[in-house]
């Protein structure tokens, strides 16, 4: 078997289509186009390759964008002052910070200053809360908190594969609060039957294999083997990690698209996505701030 390769970046070019008339009907109502914050403080390379990604992709769709860096050495204190502003900043339509966090950093003190009607990416513990006690996709949907953003895009790709959820055995591989724990809650509230699993799981190969749908958010280069993945499953790769000076994901590539039915690539899968669903939420929080 060979698997059909999910092309984010056609994913992502499709959701932002998506959302011209309503980045329209802003611009008109207030004379400006929905506008994005992104507040960074790190080095790590990763992060700069989604920062780059994202000011690209807002400026094609036609959203401003405004980075704030948080200068070298400063704490936790300097951080919350930025996030202070942003919220009172009435041109702010969404504020996101770029992860990880450097040491020393509380994530919930953090995340509990990103302004929850401007938290794009689901992360104050308001709106986080508010996903986790849905308990369907359809109260997901409606709780009135965005679900963190790298889950909505692993959703997005799993609804574009035309694969029913309900009932099947799903596994996730990684227990991270942005991403494991939430993608294994999304899924149970489609009525899949989760397994979350981690990198000290017993018999971790053996849970893969017996999944459906295969979540991979460790962030450890090729970790899940080709060999672990049931033929005909659906496998959704969120890693992205620095190997051998390339990108590359959780799952070993090409020995797993010989026995998945469809499965996304490192890069260009997940992570445009992604991308294209804090686009698509920043423009639908400045709706909301229109309409209140």
């Amino acid at each position: 078997m060979s698997a059909t390769i999910l092309d984010g970046k056609a994913i992502a070019r499709a959701i932002r289509a998506t959302l011209e008339a309503d980045i329209a009907a802003v611009h008109l109502a207030r004379g400006t186009p929905p506008k994005l914050a992104i507040v960074t403080h790190t080095s790590e390379e990763s992060a700069g390759a989604y920062l780059r990604a994202k000011l690209k992709a807002a400026a094609e769709s036609g959203l401003l964008t405004q980075v704030y860096p948080c200068p070298d050495g400063a704490g936790p204190g300097e951080l919350g002052d930025i996030l202070a502003g942003l919220g009172a900043d009435a041109a702010v339509d969404g504020v996101i910070v770029e992860q990880p966090l450097p040491k020393g950093f509380d994530p919930t003190l953090v995340f509990s200053a990103i302004p929850a009607g401007k938290d794009v990416e689901g992360v104050n513990p308001v709106n986080y809360g508010r996903f986790f006690l849905a308990k369907t996709g359809t109260e997901i949907a409606g709780c009135g908190a965005f679900p963190p953003c790298t889950v909505a895009a692993v959703i997005a790709l799993l609804e574009e594969t035309g694969s029913h959820v309900s009932g099947k055995e799903a596994v996730v591989v990684g227990r991270s609060e942005i991403l494991g724990r939430p993608a294994a809650h999304y899924l149970s509230a489609l009525d899949a039957t989760v397994t979350l699993c981690h990198s000290k799981t017993a018999d971790l190969a053996g849970h893969v294999r017996r999944a459906d749908i295969v979540v991979a958010a460790l962030g450890r280069a090729n970790f899940i083997k080709g060999d672990w993945i049931k033929p005909g499953a659906v496998v959704l790769d969120a890693g992205m990690n620095r190997y051998n000076g390339a990108w590359v994901g959780d799952v070993e590539f090409s020995s797993a698209a010989e026995k998945a039915s469809f499965i996304t690539p490192v890069p260009g899968g997940v992570g445009p996505v992604t991308t294209a669903v804090v686009l698509a939420n920043t423009v639908y929080a400045a709706k909301r701030r229109l309409s209140a």
